[in-house]
């Protein structure tokens, strides 16, 4: 479950920076505040919240399977000044030992396990602040 209590400064905070999941699928319910916005076309669209749907948000593990055909989706959680908001989120994750290949050839990232590229997000993050993800994997 995350938390996102109220903000005296909103438009200075983000809840969650703009980023993409790491797993292989993302299951998401949220309350009623919402703030949970994505990128489509090149633009942050808000995604309306909904008490009766999941939302399921493809990460970078399944675009690197599909070799590229479905692409992770790009995120981020605004604060809202007044409410506090809550999400919980549900994260498919294989073990770290498990490769990741896509299915067919020519492949668009080498294989690598999933603890070689929870390791590699970690020390980007550290190093540079943000995470860089599957780029770092490309053949």
């Amino acid at each position: 479950m995350n938390r996102y209590p109220p903000c005296p400064l909103p438009w200075k905070v983000f809840g969650l920076m703009p980023h993409t999941d790491s797993d292989f699928l993302t299951i998401l319910y949220q309350d009623q505040v919402g703030g949970l916005q994505l990128v489509k076309d090149g633009r942050w669209v808000t995604v309306k919240p909904n008490p009766e749907a999941l939302i399921v948000n493809i990460g970078d593990l399944f675009q690197a399977w599909s070799n590229g055909v479905y692409k992770s989706v790009k995120h981020r959680v605004m604060t809202n000044g007044q409410v506090e908001r809550f999400s919980v989120a549900y994260f498919l994750c294989p073990s770290y030992d498990t490769v990741i290949q896509s299915y067919k050839e020519p492949q668009v990232y080498r294989k690598f396990s999933f603890k070689e590229y929870r390791d590699q997000v970690q020390e980007d993050v550290r190093i540079t602040g943000s995470k860089v993800g599957l780029p770092r994997f490309l053949n």
